[in-house]
């Protein structure tokens, strides 16, 4: 899904660090964006294309 499409389902615009670190979308629970990790998925990001695909963990 793209950047946009989280934005829009989430209700407000991602912050500048998801587009520029993909450390943002990684699998740390103590990222409190991180809330994929609680229905058992990971996200990989796509930064240049502004994408990400969350994957069954």
């Amino acid at each position: 899904m793209t950047f946009a499409q989280v934005a829009r389902i989430i209700g407000e615009e991602l912050p500048p660090s998801a587009y520029k670190h993909p450390a943002w979308w990684g699998s740390d629970p103590k990222h409190t964006q991180a809330v994929w990790l609680d229905v058992g998925y990971l996200a990989r990001p796509g930064l240049r294309a502004r994408q990400v695909t969350f994957i069954r963990g």
